[in-house]
């Protein structure tokens, strides 16, 4: 018996630990796409036309998959986490909505980004949708320590989107102001996403609050390194614009430790940032070339490489599924090295 779990767990971190861990989830991860296809029905066409389009536009799903694993984690035998797998994936995908309109982004994940489609206006109320029916199916599940978690969470977004703009070309930002807005806007999901898990698993308060911590950190991680692709990825490869941050006035870690003591980055960046994002003729590639230089992206991949080694002290190592716990770890790493 043992021998076999360690073949599986072998076989499983063998593959993509993303794509191994949609494939240990592939039933739970039906019945989720079952359950937003039956909460995006309205008569108003435009609500489940945008609401499929930016669900169904290739995103990872590593929101409601980690509520999944966790809840697989601690041999969970019910089925309330889907309905609140769908919950966090709709807040998800509300906040991506606002996000694409307060950026003005025409792209997301390599295709037309929803706005660019439907306009603003029907973006910021689709989102807004998406929110509202996330609350009328936590009301319907009855459990007011879900209700609490992601009115607290929403909250967190909101304060989160209003941080970062306040920050927008703040050539000032440090380490931990990068990380504040990351945890507030970004990471404060995947650690709901874990929550819920241990939560609806009738896990002790100590369980709960270390498994919220891990998906913090896992979150942390998997942001520090979509900020360091932003800088070393080509179009191609990361589905979306790249070299883009700086075009929308964030002041990400790469390009805060890479202006540490570079004072032609500095003021580079600063005539950018007078110019509201506009770059000049090879500015985007001189820019991308002194991050590398400087080895702004490099350190913060060794960053989200120790956010990911603090995910993985957080998670139980006795009484739990073996295979999903090995699996839980390999996303921790995954979040931190991953390609794209």
């Amino acid at each position: 018996m043992f021998a076999s779990t360690i073949r599986k767990v072998t076989d499983t971190l063998s593959m993509n630990p993303l794509n191994a861990a949609i494939d240990l989830c592939l039933h739970d991860m039906q019945a989720v796409n079952q359950c937003i296809h039956a909460n995006l029905k309205s008569d108003i066409m435009m609500i489940p036309a945008i609401g499929h389009y930016i669900i169904n536009s290739g995103g990872k799903r590593m929101r409601p998959l980690m509520c999944l694993l966790v809840a697989k984690l601690f041999a969970y035998q019910g089925d309330r986490h889907i309905p609140l797998s769908v919950v966090v994936e709709f807040i998800h995908t509300a906040s991506l909505l606002h996000d694409d309109v307060v950026d003005s982004s025409s792209q997301r994940r390599g295709n037309p980004s929803a706005n660019g489609v439907w306009g603003d206006q029907a973006s910021v109320l689709v989102g807004d949708y998406l929110f509202s029916r996330s609350f009328q199916m936590m009301v319907a599940d009855g459990d007011m320590t879900m209700l609490s978690l992601m009115a607290d969470v929403t909250n967190a977004l909101a304060e989160g989107e209003v941080l970062q703009l306040s920050r927008t070309f703040h050539l000032e930002m440090n380490q931990d102001e990068c990380l504040e807005v990351i945890e507030r806007k970004t990471a404060v999901l995947f650690s709901a996403a874990a929550k819920v898990g241990a939560h609806v698993s009738s896990q002790s308060e100590a369980v709960v609050a270390n498994m919220a911590e891990y998906g913090m950190c896992l979150g942390v991680a998997f942001q520090l390194m979509d900020d360091a692709l932003d800088y070393t990825s080509d179009e191609a490869s990361a589905g979306k614009p790249v070299g883009h941050d700086l075009e929308e006035g964030k002041i990400t870690l790469p390009l805060i430790y890479a202006m540490h003591g570079d004072a032609d980055l500095q003021q580079r960046v600063a005539d950018i940032a007078e110019r509201d994002g506009v770059y000049l003729d090879g500015e985007r590639e001189w820019v991308r070339d002194r991050v590398h230089l400087q080895d702004g992206a490099g350190k913060t991949i060794r960053m989200a490489q120790e956010y990911a080694s603090r995910a993985k002290a957080l998670l139980p190592e006795h009484g739990v599924n073996a295979e999903v716990l090995q699996l839980l770890k390999a996303l921790a790493d995954f979040s931190a090295s991953r390609p794209y």
